[in-house]
């Protein structure tokens, strides 16, 4: 017994001089390479001070529109200047024709039109039917969206406040005519963001795709630059022992990245910093299995940078962050979560930053990653020791 637990003890003490020298060589080969350091670290921070510093207008201001008023009333005049003086717009140009309204919208010299008919006026002071025409520029979703429904909005108050004088002057009493000018009130109420602003909405979702970038070319490049080192024996720990290493990097970075949007871009913070700091951990393991997978497959550090880069802007779109996933053909969404964890963690990741949501709310998605990981890191370490075998790879280099 006394030999038994001799051995289990000496065994033990080998294990943990083994882990300490295996941390101990990815802590040296890391700092060997600063560069990599300064991606995982400095990367997510500076683009997110690009970004944050594009979208610095939480919205819109100032939409350029030009002008045709073939009515030139004094109801036509109040409407231009209902719009003159809205902030969301500026009349930069007014047409004297239907053919140079057209030919200044097509130039791009503005981004919306407004045409006012002849005798507009005339008509509606004969209860007869007119309309106010706007004409948008919808090549620029963002610049088409914002014009119309604040254009439309204008154009309804002012129709409504055109029919509650009208009624008033038929005889009608002032309560009369709005009740009637207004047969119902539509309320609403805008959750978590009111003014709808680009910032809040897109930062975080940039941040978390920040961290799938930073991880997937730098531990990608790490693992071809030591991948005999990783091939030849204990993968699995030494690969484990690297993404720890990689993660205390670029988890603290994004963490200081969504202070920098919360104190410089004034994103509100409402969650649970705990459960975001559990979902970017189990985040990193999930997209280190195509890390390696990549790494693996290619072997060659400028291909896998090309790769990673060209995969970011489709992981991004088809991730269900600007698109919802329950929007998409009903088989997509499953093969693309089978095949990239970043659906499980970038909508999730910004609502409990943004929006609050508690751990309950976003379990699901963590139970997902851990699960991709259970399923890919396999495929990743038995890739990785089949591509970097010392054997292998000597025998590839033959001439």
């Amino acid at each position: 017994m006394k030999k038994a637990g001799c051995s289990l003890l000496w065994k033990a003490g080998a294990v943990k001089v083994r882990l300490y020298n295996m941390i101990k060589t990815e802590l040296k080969s890391l700092t060997r390479q600063p560069f990599t350091m300064f991606i995982l670290f400095g990367g997510p921070i500076l683009l997110t001070l690009l970004f944050g510093g594009v979208y610095v207008h939480n919205y819109l201001e100032d939409i350029p529109m030009a002008v045709l008023d073939e009515d030139n009333s004094s109801m036509s005049r109040a409407i231009i200047q209902y719009f003159d003086e809205n902030e969301r717009f500026y009349i930069k140009y007014y047409c004297t024709s239907e053919e140079e309204l057209k030919k200044i919208i097509d130039s791009r010299k503005v981004y919306m039109g407004l045409y006012i008919p002849r005798d507009f006026s005339k008509d509606i002071n004969e209860l007869k039917s007119s309309s106010v025409l706007i004409l948008v520029d919808g090549t620029n979703m963002v610049i088409g969206n914002n014009a119309y429904a604040s254009a439309a909005n204008i154009v309804q108050t002012l129709a409504a406040g055109a029919q509650i004088k009208l009624l008033e002057a038929k005889g009608m009493l002032p309560r009369q005519a709005e009740n009637m000018a207004m047969v119902f009130r539509f309320n609403d109420r805008i959750l978590y963001d009111p003014r709808l602003t680009y910032m809040n909405y897109l930062i975080l979702g940039f941040v978390a795709v920040f961290l799938q970038q930073v991880m997937v070319s730098s531990l990608g490049v790490s693992v071809i630059d030591n991948g005999e080192y990783l091939a030849d024996e204990f993968t699995l720990p030494k690969l484990i022992i690297k993404i720890v290493t990689f993660a205390l990097f670029c988890v603290p970075s994004i963490f200081i990245s969504t202070g920098i949007a919360h104190t410089i871009f004034r994103v509100p913070l409402r969650g649970n910093l705990l459960t975001a700091l559990l979902m970017c951990t189990v985040f990193v393991f999930a997209i280190s299995c195509p890390s390696v997978v990549l790494a693996a497959a290619v072997r060659d550090k400028l291909k896998l940078y090309q790769l990673s880069f060209m995969l970011s802007l489709p992981t991004f779109v088809s991730s269900g962050y600007v698109w919802p996933m329950d929007q998409m053909p009903p088989a997509l969404p499953v093969v693309i979560k089978a095949l990239w964890p970043l659906a499980f963690f970038h909508k999730p990741f910004a609502d409990v930053i943004f929006k609050g949501v508690p751990f309950e709310a976003v379990s699901k998605n963590i139970a997902g990653m851990l699960l991709y990981t259970f399923c890919w890191m396999p495929v990743a370490v038995l890739l990785l020791k089949k591509r970097f075998n010392r054997n292998d790879s000597l025998d590839s280099r033959a001439p």
